[in-house]
């Protein structure tokens, strides 16, 4: 019997889930933010639910068109190199905030995947995130640390 790959991708991902689903519970907020609506942990909790669920499904479902997977064509390479970015990424934030450490790694991920087009390359990063943090401490009043922007003078 042979195992398919996508039911071990499934599988690991489901341990993943698990694993990030512990530490979304294990997220502090603020008293005040205990009983919100939406908190620093709504989000979390919610996508590691959904990753449960839907690596749960591809796990028992059957497949109806097993795939073969040619390990041979895979960019091992690329995979790699985007974990380490990922390891760094999370090394970094909380000493680069939110703001440049994020658009950092969403630039260098681009060009780690072949992007060449440099205007989409910055566009999709720091204007992006810039709008995300703007929808997040300025429309949502969750407040990021950010040492980078705070050293701007941007945020407080």
């Amino acid at each position: 019997m042979q195992i398919s790959p996508v039911k071990i991708i499934s599988l690991l991902f489901f341990i993943f889930s698990g694993l990030y689903l512990y530490y979304a519970h294990q997220i502090r907020v603020f008293s005040f933010d205990e009983n919100a609506p939406f908190n620093a942990k709504t989000f979390p909790i919610y996508l590691g639910y959904a990753g449960l669920f839907f690596s749960g499904l591809y796990i028992v479902l059957p497949e109806k068109k097993p795939s073969n997977v040619d390990l041979s064509i895979l960019d091992y390479k690329k995979t790699i190199t985007l974990v380490i970015l990922m390891i760094v990424y999370g090394i970094t934030i909380l000493k680069a905030g939110y703001f440049l450490s994020t658009s950092l790694f969403l630039v260098l991920s681009y060009i780690t995947l072949g992007e060449k087009r440099w205007f989409w390359v910055f566009t999709l990063s720091f204007p992006f995130v810039a709008f995300f943090m703007f929808l997040l401490h300025g429309l949502l009043d969750i407040y990021l640390r950010d040492p980078f922007l705070k050293y701007l003078g941007i945020i407080g």
